[in-house]
């Protein structure tokens, strides 16, 4: 794709990342068939394709951000679904990113979507607010009908009964069963440790039981994945370093051999710290650092405890075993 940069707005980082993603598209359209809202709605600038048009268009112009140009790159999900299918390696992530928050800093919203917007990043990246918000959207199910049109799906969302807290997401060291195969950091997370605590506990008992050391390392918590796609940058990159930091000194501490995370979503965070920070002198290297740590750390497992015989074979499901120098095979495990 042609580009029209001038040298001025090349000389910003993220302009200039922007613009050798934007050179790679080459309008094939294969995008669009793993699109979902393009699936749906059937609009061409509700695909992949369009959005990049847009964003180049927004990027190029600079100034104010039209309302229709908005609409589009506020419906993309960031599912990335278009980056496995795209022929020519466009990194869309990061170009919708950046579009995302040019539009934060360029486009002016109506009042009650600032709010809206504002709650949303502030409350759903910290799990004691987040908790106490669930408790009053249960209590206020029977008046939903009385609710702001937009506050309505939300407290619909809100489930009947909120799991208490569980002691696994607080700062400690979970010893590995036996011989201690290696050492890995937990991120505890902030919606997820609310609405399904059980999926970290669960996930602690499997490394364990595994050889994993694991550390819930303290000042460690949300990704920042939800600020920075609303492209509230400020407090996701504050996030971020925090994580940073945190897995630094786990890592100064004991050593670590990966960052885990259990929602998929963090996981592809955690390993674009490195590009995040990339122009943070003081974070640069060591984001580079932890990125690294969370490309490996997936699950983990060497071929011994694969081969251990406290773990049963029956009706086994394959888990990609990943992020060890030790040789390493498929690790059957049954779920419980």
């Amino acid at each position: 794709m042609q580009t029209d940069f001038s040298l001025s707005q090349l000389a910003d980082p993220d302009t200039a990342a922007s613009e050798k993603i934007l050179r790679a598209c080459v309008h094939c359209g294969f995008c669009t068939a793993t699109c979902p809202t393009y699936v749906l709605l059937g609009d061409e600038l509700d695909s992949p394709r369009g959005r990049i048009y847009l964003i180049k268009n927004m990027l190029e112009q600079g100034g104010p951000v039209g309302v229709e140009t908005v609409k589009h790159i506020d419906r993309c999900l960031s599912c990335l679904a278009c980056m496995t299918t795209c022929p020519s390696g466009v990194h869309y992530m990061h170009l919708v990113d950046h579009g995302r928050r040019h539009i934060e800093t360029h486009y002016r919203r109506p009042w009650p979507e600032r709010l809206l917007r504002r709650w949303l990043g502030r409350v759903l990246t910290r799990p004691g607010l987040m908790r106490w918000a669930l408790h009053a959207a249960r209590l206020a199910k029977p008046f939903a009908a009385l609710l702001p049109p937009r506050l309505r799906p939300l407290v619909a969302l809100a489930p009947h009964r909120i799991p208490a807290s569980s002691t696994v997401d607080r700062p400690q060291i979970f010893p590995a069963e036996g011989q201690r195969r290696m050492r890995v950091a937990l991120l505890p997370g902030c919606a997820q440790q609310v609405l399904a605590p059980e999926i970290n506990e669960a996930t602690v008992r499997l490394l364990t039981r595994l050889g994993c050391e694991v550390a819930v390392a303290p000042g460690s918590g949300c990704c920042g994945a939800l600020l920075h796609h609303l492209g509230d940058e400020t407090p996701a990159l504050a996030l971020a370093r925090a994580n940073t930091d945190a897995w630094a000194r786990a890592q100064e501490d004991g050593g670590l051999d990966a960052v885990i995370a259990n929602a998929s979503g963090c996981g592809t965070m955690l390993k674009d710290y490195g590009f995040l920070l990339r122009t943070d002198p003081e974070y640069a290297a060591k984001a580079a650092r932890i990125a690294a740590l969370a490309e490996g750390g997936e699950i983990l497992a060497s071929k011994e405890t694969a081969a251990d015989s406290r773990f049963p074979k029956s009706e086994p499901r394959e888990v990609i075993v990943k992020g060890i120098s030790e040789p390493i095979e498929i690790l059957t495990v049954d779920w419980h």
